[in-house]
């Protein structure tokens, strides 16, 4: 009985010890802003402020992220929606939620390797358990997933990630020993799984997991049951399905708006995961940042010659590995780990190139290989109290760099300048710098001309320019630049890629539409007919431009008899399109011709899906509004 109470308070001072390790790290970051994507995702989406706890408010916050993947995230943006209306748009109470989930991850973490650790290192002490969850969980390579508030989504995701192998392998070690089990565990693992899912697609190489754990930490027991052939069997046929729909959907379509193909992606991100691979085992505080968009594009083989070094290194360590997955299984684990665990966001969907958040679970594979190898290989050497300092110092080291770096965080502009001066070519740095030195200014010439070189520095050095030279154009609007503003929509039309002029004119539009940023329609209009009026501009862009140039003159110049014009053409000829069959019902509506609008609405309402409940929100609530009584009637 005293034995027992002794260990429940040793485990308990330790989980308490790791949590504690974990918040002083992350604390000073917690003072910082919000950053880059976090504006789409939450600061401007106002469908996260629930004024009212009903079914229609859950669902429209929960499918109010269907720009940041497939299945839209719905539990994540839940948990955004919980933040936002109990905290408004204070960053840190969000930033303290991702803590708290990473701490839980930790735990989590060290629960698992308790389990799998007689496997893949018998002769490893258990406590080494909690070593390599406290390297894990202070890793600075994971500070994005914690600070960047939006990348809650792959932290969250990963709880669950974390709780379905808890249970799986808890069930089944205890089905090998021959012991009772909950006859439920697999349905268990699978809801599990689903909730891991809708917070972030990359759930999807849980089955990996999976498979992983039975080959290198269940292997040495009897054959596989019945229930974990079926269990694995079908997650591996759910992922095939997802994996083969969403090639169709949005893989193959999703490369027409980056600057690379399939071929260059797949031959980048060879390089990529090596260099995931040096932040891991060499955290030096200046090879991280936000973004890493500075990134040579692999082009062939031999383009650079590192690609081709790097393809032959990734398969040479797989085979080494592979070799010695009987003498040290924690070897084939830990490297398997952490390639499946890219075998989604680094392989073919046409995603950016490299970001840290996406080392989130993978770089666990790391930690457990090198810990194990090194652990294993002085088990029997007398000197434990040297290994016992060796291991604290390199903690006070991860733990030293995570602090820095959350220092940084808590100044986001300090943060983006300190980057900037590691990664100089990188334009999203540029651009982040030059936006936060305009927003600083406040009536410093010489902060906002720092902002608009930065700006346009950033312009010069990105693939795509929207963001850049949206910027610019709006900062020459609200210094009421005239010359600047002539000058940039002439650079903004002869930019190579057409969908540069549409994206910044469509920006301009919802800005202003939105009073985001200063009212000026005579430049949206000069923006529009510049875009327009572009040699061999294809249709499809001309009838997105067009498409917002109706919303222009319907919002902004009170003028739906135009919009009306134009958007009788586009049905005319994008007859399928529901969204802009809404969009001309409304501008009959504001016109005054109620019956008209009426009738375009029940017609679109009739033609949409079930699954248009939870697909298409934001659609079904303007609809709604057209089919009030009031114009019903």
């Amino acid at each position: 009985m005293v034995k027992g109470r002794s260990a429940a308070l040793n485990t308990a001072l330790a989980a308490g010890l790791l949590v504690a390790l974990v918040t002083l790290a992350y604390l000073p970051g917690l003072r910082g802003g919000f950053a880059f994507d976090d504006y789409h995702t939450i600061v401007h989406n106002p469908s996260l402020e629930l004024r009212s706890l009903t079914f229609d408010t859950l669902l429209d916050a929960a499918m109010s992220g269907a720009a940041t993947g497939p299945l839209a995230r719905p539990l994540a943006m839940l948990s955004f929606a919980a933040n936002r209306t109990f905290a408004g748009l204070t960053a840190w109470p969000y930033k303290l939620t991702n803590l708290a989930i990473h701490a839980l991850n930790a735990l989590l973490v060290w629960r698992l390797l308790r389990r799998w650790l007689p496997s893949l290192a018998p002769r490893v002490p258990l406590r080494a358990a909690w070593l390599m969850a406290a390297l894990w969980a202070l890793h600075p390579i994971n500070l994005t997933s914690v600070l960047y508030v939006v990348q809650r989504m792959t932290s969250l995701s990963a709880t669950f990630v974390l709780l379905t192998l808890l249970l799986y392998t808890t069930c089944r070690q205890r089905a090998l020993r021959g012991e009772r089990v909950w006859a439920a565990w697999p349905l268990g693992c699978l809801s599990l799984a689903l909730l891991a899912l809708l917070c972030k697609e990359a759930a999807l190489t849980l089955p990996f997991y999976l498979l992983l754990i039975e080959l290198c930490v269940l292997a040495p027991t009897p054959p596989w049951s019945s229930t974990a052939r079926a269990v694995c069997s079908a997650m591996l046929v759910l992922v095939g399905l997802v994996a083969t729909w969403y090639f169709l959907h949005d893989i193959a379509p999703g490369y027409r708006g980056r600057e690379f193909t399939l071929a260059e992606r797949l031959w980048s991100e060879a390089r990529v995961v090596f260099i995931y691979l040096r932040l891991v085992l060499v955290p030096a505080p200046d090879a991280f940042a936000l973004f890493h968009d500075d990134i040579v594009l692999s082009r062939g083989w031999l383009t650079p010659p590192t690609t081709l070094l790097a393809v032959l290194g990734l398969l040479t360590l797989s085979v080494l590995v592979f070799q010695r997955r009987v003498q040290k299984p924690y070897l084939a684990f830990g490297w398997g780990w952490f390639l499946l665990g890219h075998a989604l966001e680094s392989t073919v969907i046409p995603l950016e190139l490299m970001h840290e958040h996406r080392n989130y679970l993978p770089a666990l594979g790391i930690v457990v290989a090198l810990t194990l190898a090194i652990a294993d290989g002085l088990v029997a050497t007398p000197r434990t109290r040297v290994l016992r300092l060796c291991a604290a110092l390199v903690l006070v080291l991860l733990a030293s760099v995570t602090l820095l770096r959350a220092a940084l965080w808590a100044d986001p502009l300090l943060q983006i300048e300190t980057e900037l001066a590691h990664h100089p070519r990188s334009p999203r740095l540029w651009y982040e710098a030059g936006r936060l030195r305009v927003e600083r200014a406040a009536g410093d010439s010489a902060r906002e001309a720092a902002g608009l070189a930065a700006l346009t520095r950033a312009a010069a050095l990105a693939p795509i320019k929207t963001l850049p030279l949206s910027a610019l154009l709006k900062t020459a609007i609200e210094r009421e630049d005239h010359a600047a503003i002539a000058r940039l929509i002439v650079v903004i039309v002869a930019e190579p890629r057409e969908t540069v002029g549409e994206e910044v004119f469509r920006d301009l539009v919802i800005c202003q539409g939105y009073g985001r940023c200063r009212r000026d329609t005579q430049t949206v209009q000069r923006l529009g007919e510049a875009v327009l009026a572009r040699q061999g501009l294809s249709n499809t862009c001309r009838q997105r431009v067009l498409e917002w140039l109706a919303v222009f003159y319907a919002r902004m110049l009170a003028d739906p008899a135009a919009a009306i014009i134009i958007l009788n053409d586009l049905v005319v000829a994008r007859p399928l399109e529901r969204g802009l069959k809404t969009r001309l019902a409304e501008a009959y509506a504001s016109a005054g011709q109620t019956t008209q609008a009426v009738r375009l609405a029940r017609e679109v309402h009739a033609s949409l899906p079930w699954s248009s409940v939870f697909t298409e929100r934001r659609l079904r609530q303007r609809l709604a509004r057209l089919l009030t009584s009031d114009h019903a009637q």
